[in-house]
């Protein structure tokens, strides 16, 4: 025995050791726990000597005897489960009852969760923690600042791609969960770095005995989406300890667009008018060009055509040409739709170009399969010191399949490429003369004799010759032009659009818990003592197939002198694998463009330009605890309790991509050059709790918690928080409670080690003309026009950019490359918050329990760490009042393309920045109502719960160098509704349950400020908005886009039935199949065709659930 302890004791003492010696810790701290290490050495050799005399062991306890516990948000034992701070508690009974078992989906529908919840909607989507991952994100502070605990102790973080570093909810077992407790208050000098917002502690089940094995299959009503999952536990219990082990099984089918009515088809207009009345059939395109959208809203993105030399875009017309482009034709010029055939119609339809609704294929949800498997226990030795080794094991594996919608690729093809249709060298033809053909038709002639008769009037020139007149004196026809390049605008089968995911973590903790009877003297009493090691392991990779660009411009003849397919006579570096393996590539194959998403000719041109994109991140944790507490003396209300500990943290990661995504080979891909580094924190910590009075005259208890923590952080530099909370009851039935503290939290291994990822996000250029400030006739600028402010235009100068001719043909929102990186020279967040509220249990009667509660919270952060948007840096640079923005440094421009159009921007960096704060406030209230009553002679019991939330105030702050504030309010916004609320209701009789439950989100609006004016579908009134829907006045009304939702409403019912080993329930969540709000997809929140994602609503539809479960071979 002696040797055991040893090796138990001797690697934790080392590592506290080191912990104390290498930090500058209050010197109490060090003594104490050093106090406590050298107390268990005599101890166990007395244990020794006991064993060997046959001494009697540990005394059972009495059955009045009252279980210590432990409760989420203090470290200190107490025998009552009330808790100062504010807690709620979400078993994995009533969630089951609810029809909901998945962790991710029970955390981030809560009603203390707010902000964009990262779920399996967002799994198309370019994530910090990477594609499939869903994370907890309470009061809508985010992610990195709510920390997830799995028993108490830290997870660890887990993701693919980039720098991950928060844990992934879809890793734990939610069958195998007992219940998830939210704390909501700052708590990081209970728990550490990060619980700004709060802790979401979840708990699994040890209440293991004998085998159980359950199922809970699930089926929508709509296609697709069927889950099944399937848990076995099994447990022993003995005389002085237990084992457990549990395992999940979990299978999710994926959901295509098509397969939800809310996603299907194309996305519409959604537009209000003025009398209040929702609009969604569009009327511009109608009416103005007389193409039928089929009822869709935007015609973008517009696929299967080609820019072309003059013309802008001409689109595929199998068969027919209105120019002279073979199988092309184009839509529009000089201010109306083309018919060269005369049949009436326009030669092109935008809506047969569009892809919106065309990919119905896409998945909404991916194909999910998890596999998770634990193993635990803990077996106490005899002796006075009640020594229990204890240990958990957890492993885990989930893998992710997407199929997604394909992005468009729109690569310019040199003017002498053999295949190029404006060759006229080689397979093309000469699209001067192409041109040309189009304005020479007798159709297209007399069109533009009607539409410009009036110009041509104000002349003298008789209509009859307006057309050729007009051509000569604006040059319009041009005669040949020889070889031009061109740009096929193509949407290709399989590009970029899909992935494989797979990720493991492995967990495991091993430690010892006991008691210090050493410690029994003076006043000192119950003291016992825990020491935990805690390592997580998560490894994840991630498969993507794309478009190597720099393999289709090879192949494209982009690198020749002489426009050569594969050949490199510019000698321009390439990669090692760039040139192997080259085949012409035919850009305007028709197989490209006779479906939307097409596919190129031959095989080999796909094999040769199609790569892998591959990438692999590794995340690993390391937390070494020592924890003691105890009595320290006895006031007149009672036994002062105090903990005392340290920890270390080491947290790593290498996430290393291949030379394909690290250099961004993929065409309009971002690169992402992973991260690798490291760093630890050390830390001590103290908490003690004084009960001041009890059972006096008004003041049945009060009991003041004080909490303390000292962190060094590698690369933050120290930091105090603390913590102070009061409980005061005047009389038993009402418990008044506040809590104040501060946090703190470093910037994480992402925020410091994120090497340079990239992504194309679209930005609005405030620096090019925009189209009103052109003359329609001249199409020169017109300062008259123009309505930018004066300090604008100084500040396009100022940063090398001429307002009056950098242009885009008037369309000044365009994609830019943006980057992200970490810093070392970030500062921590420092937070402070304040809690206030009461808990109230009716007193009066015995009829029936009820409680209520509410909590105030407030929440502020200072030196928050941010990535600034692209938008945000566009604006503060070049609206700024005094043109010294230091944001202008981050905003790279190019140069003028051969065309003339530019110079646009390139490149945005958002690296990481210190914002100045951000605030969350708020309230939660809780109701409990339990009774029983006879009915029919029969005893029934009826239970309801409601928790619900009021969000006060969600807001930021920046100021800028030059002192000017930018400040944003969230509240009552997407994301943000001010109420959200849960309620069950519970009906018992003999052993049958009837649950019904409701979930309620409030009204989502859009930002105010980004409200658009009413318009109609000319903008008469010159707003800079069209109303799509509406004509205008006088036969009509005038619309804007609806980016507003109205509240939200869902209900759940189930029934159930247990008997002596066995449980089966049967249910419906979703019940009544309410659809989610639907919005015009360019306003408000991040949307799926006119679906919100991540913002609370049901996308699944109505869900029948069936739960059943059966113990086998139990003690009893």
């Amino acid at each position: 025995m002696r040797t055991f302890l040893s090796l138990l004791f001797v690697p934790a003492r080392c590592v506290l050791g080191r912990a104390i010696r290498t930090a500058s810790v209050p010197r109490v701290l060090a003594v104490l726990a050093a106090a406590s290490c050298i107390a268990i050495a005599p101890a166990s050799l007395a244990q020794d000597e006991e064993d060997e005399e046959d001494q009697p062991g540990v005394v059972a306890a009495d059955d009045d005897d009252i279980e210590e516990v432990v409760v989420t948000g203090s470290r200190l034992k107490r025998d009552t489960y009330t808790s100062v701070a504010p807690l709620q508690i979400i078993t994995g009974e009533v969630s089951r009852e609810a029809g909901v078992i998945d962790a991710e989906e029970i955390v981030q529908k809560s009603t203390v969760s707010a902000g964009a919840q990262i779920d399996v909607t967002f799994a198309g989507f370019v994530l910090d923690d990477g594609p499939g991952t869903q994370t907890a994100n309470l009061r809508g502070l985010g992610s990195n600042r709510t920390l997830l605990l799995v028993n108490g102790r830290r997870m660890g973080a887990a993701g693919v791609e980039g720098a991950p570093t928060s844990p992934d909810l879809g890793l734990i077992p939610g069958s195998l969960v007992q219940q998830y407790d939210l704390l909501l208050d700052g708590a990081s000098s209970v728990y550490g770095s990060d619980a700004i917002a709060g802790v979401a502690n979840v708990i699994l089940r040890k209440d293991f005995n004998g085998l159980e094995v359950e199922t809970f299959p699930s089926r929508p009503y709509h296609e697709g989406g069927d889950q099944d999952v399937l848990a076995l536990t099994w447990g022993k219990n003995f005389d002085r300890g237990f084992i457990g082990i549990g395992a999940e099984y979990n299978s999710s089918d994926p959901v295509t667009y098509a397969d939800r009515p809310w996603t299907a088809g194309c996305s519409r207009n959604i537009e209000i008018d003025e009398g209040g009345r929702t609009r969604t059939e569009p009327l511009y395109y109608p009416t103005v060009y007389g193409m039928d959208m089929e009822g869709c809203g935007s015609i973008f993105p517009l696929s299967s055509r080609i820019a072309v030399p003059l013309r802008g875009s001409v689109y595929y017309t199998a068969g027919y040409s209105n120019g002279g482009w073979p199988n092309f034709s184009e839509s529009e010029s000089w201010g109306f739709p083309i018919d060269n055939n005369g049949d009436g119609e326009p030669d092109v339809n935008y809506r047969d170009h569009s892809l919106n609704g065309r990919r119905d294929y896409a998945e909404l949800y991916p194909t999910f399969k998890s596999q998770n498997y634990m193993v635990f226990g803990e077996y106490t030795l005899e002796g006075e010191m009640n020594l229990t080794p204890f240990f958990e094991l957890g492993y885990v594996e989930n893998d992710i399949a997407l199929i997604g919608d394909e992005a468009q690729i729109f690569q310019e093809v040199p003017a002498r490429n053999p295949f190029n249709i404006c060759n006229p060298e080689g397979r093309g033809v000469d699209c001067g003369l192409a041109s040309d053909a189009l304005l020479l038709n007798p159709n297209f002639m007399e069109k533009f004799n009607v539409r410009w008769a009036g110009l041509c009037a104000a002349f003298g020139i008789p209509n009859s010759i307006c057309a050729p007149v007009l051509y000569n004196a604006f040059g319009l026809t041009v005669g040949p032009m020889g070889p031009q390049p061109t740009t096929p605008i193509v949407t290709i089968r399989g590009d970029r659009s899909d992935y494989v995911r797979y990720l493991e973590q492995f967990r495991y903790v091993a430690g010892v818990s006991g008691d210090l009877p050493m410690l029994d003297f003076w006043q000192l009493s119950d003291w016992s003592f825990e020491f935990a090691y805690v390592h997580s392991r998560s490894d994840g990779t991630v498969r993507r197939a794309g478009i190597r660009e720099d393999r289709l411009l090879l192949s494209l003849g982009a690198y020749s002198i002489n426009d050569i397919p594969c050949e490199n006579s510019t000698e321009t570096p390439m990669h090692f694998d760039t040139a192997p393996g080259c085949v012409p590539v035919n850009m305007f194959a028709r197989t490209l463009y006779d479906s939307l998403v097409g596919d190129f000719e031959t095989d080999a041109e796909r094999d040769y330009v199609f790569d892998d994109r591959d990438f692999a991140t590794e995340y690993r944790q390391t937390v070494v605890t020592y924890y003691m507490t105890g009595s320290l003396f006895e006031l007149p209300a009672g036994a002062v309790s105090a903990g005392l500990g340290l920890e270390y943290r080491e947290d790593k990661i290498e996430s290393i991509p291949d030379h394909v995504a690290r250099d961004g080979l993929f065409w309009g891909f971002f690169a992402d050059g992973g991260a690798e580094g490291q760093k630890y924190i050390q830390e001590a910590f103290g908490e003690v709790e004084l009960p001041i009075l009890a059972g006096q005259l008004a003041a049945s208890e009060l009991t003041v918690n004080l909490s303390a923590r000292w962190t060094k952080d590698q690369y933050g530099g120290t930091a105090w928080t603390g913590s102070g909370k009061i409980a005061y009851r005047p009389i038993d039935s009402l418990l008044i409670r506040a809590t104040g503290g501060t946090s703190f939290r470093a910037p994480n291994l992402r925020e410091l080690f994120l090497q340079a990822q990239t992504g194309f996000l679209t930005v609005f250029d405030p620096c090019l003309l925009p189209e009103a400030a052109i003359n329609d006739i001249t199409g020169d600028y017109d300062p008259d026009l123009d309505d930018r402010e004066p300090h604008l235009l100084d500040n396009c100068r100022a940063n090398g950019i001429d307002p009056t001719t950098a242009h885009n043909n008037g369309f000044n929102a365009y994609s830019v490359e943006v980057a992200a990186g970490g810093a070392l020279d970030l500062n921590e967040e420092t937070s402070e918050s304040i809690t206030a509220g009461f808990a109230w249990e009716q007193p009066f009667t015995n009829a029936f329990d009820l409680t209520v509660g509410a909590s105030y919270y407030q929440i502020e952060i200072d030196n928050t760490v941010i990535e600034p948007s692209a938008g945000y840096i566009v604006n503060n640079c070049y609206y700024s009042q005094t043109g010294t923005s230091p944001f202008c440094g981050r905003i790279t421009r190019g140069d003028l393309t051969s065309d003339g159009r530019g110079p646009f921007i390139e490149y945005l960096d958002r690296g990481f920045i210190n914002r100045d704060n951000e605030t969350a406030r708020g309230v939660d209230f809780n109701i409990a109502f339990d009774t029983t009553f006879t009915a029919f002679d029969r005893p029934f019991a009826l239970g309801v719960d409601v928790n619900a939330h009021r969000v006060i105030e969600r807001t930021t702050l920046f100021t800028d160098d030059e002192g000017i504030p930018d400040f944003n309010e969230f509240q009552r916004e997407w994301y943000f509704p001010e109420y959200r609320g849960q309620g069950s209701v519970r009906l018992d009789y003999d052993r049958w349950r009837l649950s019904w439950g409701v979930r309620y989100v409030s009204e989502g609006r859009q930002d105010r400020r980004f409200v658009d004016p009413f318009s109609d579908i000319y903008d008469s009134l010159g707003t800079g908005f069209t109303g799509d829907t509406c004509l205008g006045p006088p036969d009509d009304l005038l619309c804007r886009d609806q980016g507003d939702a109205p509240s939200y409403l869902v209900h759940s019912l189930s029934g159930w039935y247990s008997g002596d080993t066995w449980t089966v329930g049967f249910g419906a969540r979703n019940l009544f199949d309410e659809a989610p709000p639907l919005v015009d997809e360019t306003e408000g929140p991040t949307a799926i065709k006119n679906a919100p994602i991540g913002a609370a609503y049901d996308l699944d539809g109505r869900t029948w659930f069936l739960s059943a479960s059966i113990r086998l071979f139990s003690d009893g």
